[in-house]
């Protein structure tokens, strides 16, 4: 099954990175290339959408978990949305969601981005 990849900006510097399909041996190298050549240090923030990934593999996680080194190694936030219940029970075998955001939907992550601008332009950072 092929990956179908989407690439948005998202405000504040941020990036949103749409999956749909197969993220596996042959088409995690794609999605590498799309995010080596559109993802830089200057992205605070990456929102990985995975409302339409039907399939992930060890493959698949290791270009995931690379995208989060990226954002970790700079300060940025790293995000997953709309998981399907077989991509998360992946997570969940390798007990990677621990220290991961993840979000239920657009609305539950919308409400925690809102809630931590709050705090720091209240100055409680």
């Amino acid at each position: 099954m092929p990956l179908n990849i989407e690439i948005h900006a998202e405000p504040n510097e941020g990036k949103r990175i749409s999956l749909a399909g197969s993220l596996d041996t042959d088409t995690a190298p794609q999605l590498q290339d799309k995010i080596d050549h559109e993802i830089d240090s200057t992205a605070h923030m990456i929102i990985m959408d995975l409302r339409r990934l039907e399939f992930l593999s060890s493959a698949g996680l290791r270009v995931i978990f690379k995208t989060k080194k990226l954002m970790d190694n700079h300060s940025g936030k790293f995000m997953l949305v709309n998981l399907q219940p077989q991509v998360r029970k992946v997570f969940e075998i390798i007990k990677a969601l621990d220290g991961m955001n993840v979000f239920r939907s657009q609305e539950e992550m919308d409400d925690y981005l809102a809630t931590m601008q709050n705090k720091v332009r209240d100055g409680d950072s």
